[in-house]
This record gives structure tokens, C-alpha cells and sequence, in this order.
């Protein structure tokens, strides 16, 4: 497991240690690191391509070289490892403080950190765990150019109903880490989609349905496609012209 600290968050670490809030952020950190592993040991049970772990002061983001047309229902699986870890280390810091071993001062840090961090990362935004999980469930009723049209917009309102409710400096800070992001899916949107296009057109993708559709811009993940009486391969070889 490839562990990454980013700068910033030995920046915040000492700053904690000068306020005296050490504790409560090297509490935040481990949950954080908890959550993370959860996503890449359920990566490792699928045969994710898994590349490293980043460590933020606001959070984490496990990152995948994966390709864009893997199955969303195995998605949605190593999605789900980062809040089974979490509610499973909650679950264990609760034995430990019932048996005497963990004080109720660190069970109460815990118990409110897990309540923030579950409430903040389902929210519906980009790249947070909330946004992928709509993401893929657009991806099973829409095609996946819709699907991440409305992904980034309901980002969008999320994002602006968050800056809206700002109440602290921390949540500014990851107000503008929302944005920024959201900024970079929409800079990257027809490139994403493209490269999902040629990863159908270059990999030999084992799906179990099949429907016909009007257009390229149609596709769907977890199916192959029919455009008229044209196959998906002919289709993408027209657009791409590769041999």
C-alpha cells in the first residue's frame, strides 16, 4: 500500500500541535487513513489497478489507474470499502471504550469526527465518495455522457448550497478544493469522453448487454452497442480511424 502525506497536512499537523488540537487531528487523520484503506483493500479483492493513498488535512483520495469502462457494479463495491472500514473501526473503538481500554473523551472525538466525515463525503459532489455514487447510478439509467453532465451539475448546486452555509475557515478551505475539482471534470469532459470511446474501441470488454442506440453519444457503460445495422467496433473505427 502506497501511502502519500501531502504537504499541507503536516503544515496543519503542526499547527495543531501549537493550538493544542494534536489530538483531535491525528484522531481525524487515522479515521481519514481508516477510510481509505477500506477502498483499497476492496479495490485489491476486484483487481483494481490501485496507485496511491493521499493524505489531505480535509480528507483522502484513493487513486486508481484504472479504465473508465470497468464494470460500475465493481466500482460501487471498492466505493462502499471506505465507509465498511469506517462504521467497522467506530464499531471497535466502541468495544474498547465499553471495556475501559479507550477514555469517553476519545470515544466522543471519534464519534463526532465519524458523524462529519460521513456527512461531508456522501454529499452528491465531486470527487467525494457521495459524487461517485450518483455518478454511478446515472451510469446505470443514463448514458454516460449524460450521466456525468448531470453528475457536474448537480455538483455544482451542492457546491454553491455548502458556500452558502460556510461558517468556518476550514470549510472555505474545502469549498475551494470542491471547485477546483469540479473545474478540472469540466476542463477534462470531452477528453473523459473520448477516452472512454477508445477504451471500447481498443479493449475487448466482456458485457452481458446489448442495445441498439441512435448515436456514439448514447453509450452506456456495462453494454455494447448497435448504431443502426453498425456494430460499436465499426462505429468507433470510422471515428478514430485505427487499424
Amino acid at each position: 500500500m502506497r501511502v502519500k502525506i501531502h504537504d499541507t497536512t503536516y503544515i496543519f499537523l503542526l499547527i495543531s500541535f501549537l493550538s493544542g488540537y494534536f489530538e483531535y487531528m491525528f484522531l481525524f487523520l487515522l479515521t481519514i487513513f481508516v477510510h481509505e484503506s477500506g477502498h483499497y483493500f476492496f479495490s485489491k479483492i476486484v483487481n483494481f489497478k490501485y496507485q496511491e493513498i493521499i493524505i489531505y488535512p480535509f480528507g483522502g483520495i484513493t487513486k486508481y489507474n484504472e479504465d473508465l469502462n470497468v464494470s460500475s457494479n465493481k466500482e460501487l463495491f471498492v466505493l462502499l470499502g471506505g465507509i465498511t472500514f469506517q462504521i467497522l473501526f467506530f464499531l471497535l473503538i466502541n468495544y474498547l471504550f465499553n471495556q475501559f481500554y479507550v477514555t469517553i473523551h476519545v470515544f466522543n472525538i471519534i464519534k463526532r469526527i465519524n458523524y462529519i466525515l460521513i456527512s461531508f463525503n456522501f454529499m452528491p459532489v465531486l470527487p467525494l465518495d457521495g459524487g461517485k455514487l450518483m455518478n454511478i447510478i446515472f451510469d446505470k439509467i443514463f448514458s454516460y455522457r449524460i450521466s456525468n453532465i448531470l453528475t457536474i451539475s448537480v455538483s455544482i448546486i451542492f457546491v454553491i448550497v455548502f458556500f452558502l452555509m460556510i461558517r468556518s475557515f476550514l470549510s472555505l478551505i474545502l469549498t475551494i478544493f470542491l471547485i477546483k475539482n469540479i473545474i478540472y471534470e469540466i476542463s477534462f469532459f470531452d477528453y473523459k469522453y473520448n477516452k472512454f470511446l477508445l477504451e471500447r474501441y481498443l479493449n475487448n470488454y466482456n458485457f452481458h448487454r446489448i442495445k441498439r442506440v441512435k448515436s456514439i453519444y448514447n453509450f452506456k457503460r456495462d453494454c455494447y452497442h448497435f448504431i443502426g445495422e453498425h456494430s460499436e467496433k465499426l462505429e468507433l473505427f470510422l471515428l478514430y480511424g485505427i487499424i
